[in-house]
């Protein structure tokens, strides 16, 4: 996590440089979301602890589009159709329902579970806020920049704190990780907030999500693994949830 989290600081610098710095109406929106996603980062790992992978991420990732939707419709009436928030549910429970079978058959401890759904709050709370600073900046890559510098300078200060010899061991061990994986999160991310100028925050949430769609493909026929019912549901439901959110 580290490594990954200061491997943004390249592209991140380079953003800047190319797109200058965003409007200063946007100051309160980057502090906030910089916070926040500490605040996932943290929980995220946490959660790693008492959960595997395959079940942390789709608890966690399926729970986000279903609270910004909510949020969404009740207190920020956003435009979603009827198609959209149909396709954003059945995205939603198809990633649940494996995240959920996942803990049923492992037998895991429930603190995970716990750990993964807050981790899903605290998501849908970055991306609510982001694409509002990105609107409201109309600059998304260079407020996307600042918000990463930031959350990466918090984040290095909890480090050098509370887990000392980790920033050693992410110069000699996590080079990588630096450069391959800060680049790839960070580009990510950042096409992510930069979607949110052109479509509801909950939408661009929800396809985002359909990441899992990939890893589950790349399992399949990289990693030999077995394609069962979940697995189909799963990637059936995803595709069906975009092609409504397409109609709407």
């Amino acid at each position: 996590m580290t490594s990954v989290v200061l491997g943004h600081f390249p592209l991140a610098v380079i953003g800047i440089i190319i797109f200058g710095f965003p409007d200063l109406n946007g100051l309160n929106y980057i502090l906030i979301s910089a916070f926040l996603h500490f605040f996932y980062q943290i929980f995220l790992l946490n959660a790693y602890k008492y959960g595997e992978l395959s079940e942390v991420y789709p608890i966690a990732r399926g729970a986000s589009p279903l609270i910004i939707t909510s949020v969404s419709i009740c207190f920020l009436k956003d435009n979603i159709s009827f198609f959209e928030i149909l396709g954003i549910i059945i995205i939603s429970f198809s990633i649940l329902i494996y995240g959920l079978k996942q803990y049923l058959d492992n037998k895991s401890n429930i603190r995970g579970f716990y750990l993964a759904l807050i981790t899903g709050c605290f998501i849908a709370s970055y991306s609510l806020v982001d694409g509002f600073g990105a609107r409201v900046t109309q600059n998304p890559i260079s407020y996307y920049s600042v918000v990463t510098l930031v959350n990466g300078i918090i984040f290095t200060i909890f480090i050098k704190f509370y887990h000392p010899g980790i920033l050693r061991r992410v110069a000699h061990e996590g080079k990588k990780s630096f450069f391959i994986g800060g680049a790839a999160s960070y580009t990510a991310y950042a096409i992510v907030v930069w979607a949110c100028l052109f479509l509801p925050i909950a939408v661009v949430s929800s396809i985002r999500e359909t990441s899992i769609i990939f890893a589950l493909l790349l399992g399949i026929y990289c990693l030999k693994e077995k394609f069962n019912l979940i697995k189909f549901i799963l990637i059936a439901g995803s595709f069906f949830g975009i092609v409504l959110m397409r109609i709407g």
